[in-house]
């Protein structure tokens, strides 16, 4: 198989894009790893081991009811065998019942209700003291004797657990936490906060609970963050990537212990950690008239979620414990250090390559280089696959699409693929951009919704030439107009979506570009009237179809073949070879005489005989031109007529009334032409003298003529009608061969009048 140079260099240059991308993006990530600096720390991805044995600490009585609580809370959820752990931090030496165990769980459960119904703070329990006993909650603070919740130290074991006095009172507690509810004046809360984020309580449960499931569920998460300040359009992408370094940076605090959070809808903002590279913070929303309407991250009033400054703080929270592991005791609950893509490249990052340039570092930078020069292969692959398939179905369909278009199209398919291969790297925030996503992703969406708008651009093009050359679809002449116009029409569709779409993605509401659109439409069409008339006008003959292209009309006094038909004006050739525009408006309101729909066209004519014809001759060559239409093969057969008609001033007239069945008007000159002759001929052969429309008085001599007599027909002797079929005959042998009929007549099929299929 021999390739020529102008089929071979294109080639060349689609795969030396493809080499010179790959190269740049292998060598991109092998120097990378080549600048890694061998002195500084690197982080390892952690060991894949089994979480550590729990281990219940009850050395000071925060420790100990630390433990209490977390046993329980884990006894709640997956983990029920927890609920024994909580039990050792209580003494049951003094439990009477039949099951002893079952009993100390049940108590366990119900002194974690009446401690969060306490509010007991962990912070407010000391840490270390020399007492052997301390009291947490008083039912009757004025009796030293009355129902505590109390600890005390276990001399034998030297650990601290709750007292066995503090089981006993625990149905005189519930009865007294129980009367001072219903002694509480309640507080009206809003009916449609949602129950997940109603406190600070529930927002920080609803927050964990999102994180640690698998998979994570990253929305219900970024509901839990105030996204007050943030921009709209990037806000969903880059809340991903603040939620997982917030849970990661929680993970690395403390673990959390919900009995230890406020639960009230109503209380102040809650500090659940303060450190000096930033504060996390959940507060109730006051107001939500500031957030914008119909977004679907907009908080209702009366909703606790994180702070907007805790979520500015996030970044330096995390960085400020990126070197830190996760709290043993967290890591204990089955919890480990999950990460999303972004940062757990950015972890493996060597220290070289972090240096930041326009707040960006630097290999982030050079990954978005490599990312930009992928964009060029995945380009080639597309235009390839895509030019396969397309053009295999069109060579499988036998449709012949004209092969700019084709290559068109697929260039437009394999920029719309790489845009699209950008959009989702950009999107997934893999490399973690920061506030430069707020550039890069609206950057994105418009070169990929460019792109595509291209692709439909180009799309229309193919689907015009596919309907236009497909034989399966039978196509009126009309419709060779009305594709164009169609395809005219889809490509403004296009464009206008197009810019609708771009102004969606730059923050511009549509709604209120339409809207303005709109009102100025109604001005541009009182400017512009005739305009739109037009418009419509050619929309009315595009679906009644009075004429075709090549149709012979006369409208008004313009007369002529059209030629195009546009959005505004109708082209029409005249016979003089000029051009006349006609407004489509005209059309609306003129009648349009379509000659070129006609099946027949007729011919009418008086042939004038002189005078001393006599009535023989008249019937003789009446007959003989009725012959002549019948032997023709382009004359209408089933309706003629040839009659002696009027006594004019000069002439005995006869009436030729016919008609030819012809494709055009050049085949009805030619037809005329040939009945005309053969009808002179007749007469010659009759003796017919044609008269002239004037009077004179001559003298007439009698010369011998070369041209052979004429028959003489002789009154009462023969039939003229039979003479004048027998000439006419003769004269047709003469003219066409010695068989009459050898031309076939023509068939015209006009209704409908439709492109011929082959075969």
């Amino acid at each position: 198989m021999v390739t020529s140079k102008k089929t071979l260099r294109p080639r060349l240059s689609w795969l030396t894009q493809l080499v010179l991308a790959q190269a740049v993006g292998w060598s991109l990530c092998a120097g990378i790893v080549l600048a890694q600096d061998p002195s500084a720390p690197q982080v390892e991805p952690p060991a894949e081991v089994k979480p550590a044995a729990i281990t219940v600490d009850r050395s000071s009585p925060r420790a100990t009811v630390r433990s209490f609580l977390v046993a329980v809370q884990e006894a709640a959820g997956e983990k029920p065998a927890r609920i024994d752990d909580a039990v050792s931090c209580l003494d049951v030496s003094k439990i009477e019942a039949e099951d002893p165990e079952a009993h100390a769980r049940q108590l366990a459960r119900r002194l974690y209700a009446a401690m969060d119904k306490i509010g007991v703070r962990i912070d407010d329990i000391p840490a270390d003291t020399t007492d052997v006993y301390h009291t947490l909650y008083r039912v009757d603070p004025e009796r030293d004797d009355g129902a505590t919740v109390s600890l005390e130290w276990d001399s034998p074991t030297e650990l601290w657990r709750f007292a066995a006095s503090t089981l006993d009172a625990i149905p005189v507690i519930e009865a007294k936490l129980a009367e001072k509810a219903a002694a509480a004046p309640d507080v009206p809360t809003a009916s449609d906060v949602v129950a997940a984020r109603r406190s600070a309580r529930a927002t920080i449960r609803t927050f964990l609970t999102a994180m640690n499931a698998d998979p994570q569920q990253l929305t219900q998460a970024i509901l839990c963050l105030d996204p007050a300040g943030q921009d709209v359009a990037t806000w969903d992408v880059r809340a991903r990537d603040l939620v997982v370094k917030l849970k990661n940076v929680m993970d690395k605090t403390r673990l959390v212990v919900e009995v230890d959070l406020p639960n009230d809808p109503s209380g102040d903002p809650y500090v659940w950690e303060s450190s000096a590279t930033g504060n996390i913070v959940l507060a109730r929303i006051e107001d939500a008239e500031a957030y914008p309407k119909d977004w679907s991250f907009s908080p209702q009033p009366g909703e606790w979620r994180f702070t907007p400054e805790t979520v500015r703080a996030i970044q330096s929270l995390y960085h400020g414990k990126e070197s830190e592991t996760i709290k043993e005791e967290v890591r204990q609950t089955g919890v480990e250090e999950r990460l999303s893509v972004g940062l757990w490249i950015e972890q493996r990052v060597p220290g070289s390559m972090r240096g930041e340039f326009l707040s960006l570092a630097i290999w982030k930078w050079l990954a978005l280089l490599a990312i930009v020069a992928l964009g060029w292969p995945v380009d080639f692959v597309v235009t390839a696959l895509v030019g396969f398939l397309l053009g295999s179905w069109l060579k499988r369909k036998k449709i012949s699409v004209d092969r700019d278009v084709r290559h068109r199209a697929f260039q437009s398919t394999g920029a719309a693929g790489a845009a699209i291969f950008w959009w989702h790297v950009v999107g997934a925030d893999y490399l973690v951009l920061g506030d430069w996503i707020s550039v890069l992703l609206p950057l994105t969406k418009v070169v990929m919704g460019v792109t595509t708008v291209w692709v439909a651009y180009r799309l229309v093009d193919v689907l015009g030439g596919y309907i236009s050359s497909n034989r399966d679809v039978q196509l009126t002449q009309f419709d060779d107009v009305l594709i164009p116009l169609v395809t005219k029409i889809l490509r403004i569709v296009v464009v206008v979506v197009s810019m609708l779409l771009v102004l969606e993605v730059l923050g511009i509401d549509t709604k209120t570009v339409i809207g303005v659109v709109g009102v100025g439409g109604v001005a541009i069409a009182f400017a512009a009237q005739d305009t739109i008339g037009n418009f419509f006008g050619s929309i009315t003959v595009l679906f009644d179809r009075p004429f075709g292209i090549g149709d012979w009309i006369v409208i008004g006094d313009v007369e002529g073949t059209v030629e195009r038909v546009g959005f505004r004006s109708t082209r029409v050739r005249t016979f003089y070879n000029s051009v006349i525009t006609i407004p489509n408006s005209k059309m609306v309101n003129t009648q349009v005489d379509n000659y070129g729909a006609r099946r027949y066209r007729r011919v009418k004519i008086l042939l004038s005989m002189t005078y001393d014809t006599p009535p023989e001759k008249i019937d003789a060559f009446c007959e003989g031109i009725r012959e002549l239409i019948l032997l023709h093969p382009y004359t209408r057969k089933d309706y003629y007529h040839v009659y002696f008609n009027q006594f004019a001033g000069s002439s005995l007239d006869v009436l030729l009334y016919a008609f030819f069945e012809v494709p055009d008007w050049s085949t009805e000159l030619r037809e005329r032409h040939h009945l005309f002759v053969d009808i002179l001929r007749l007469a010659k052969r009759l003796g017919v003298e044609f008269a002239f429309p004037t009077q004179t008085v001559h003298l007439e001599q009698v010369k011998e003529s070369a041209s052979p007599p004429a028959e003489v027909i002789t009154p009462g002797r023969g039939d003229p009608g039979q003479v004048g079929v027998d000439h006419a005959a003769a004269v047709y042998r003469e003219g066409y061969g010695a068989a009459p009929g050898l031309r076939a007549p023509m068939t015209i099929d006009t209704k409908p009048r439709s492109k011929r299929t082959e075969g």
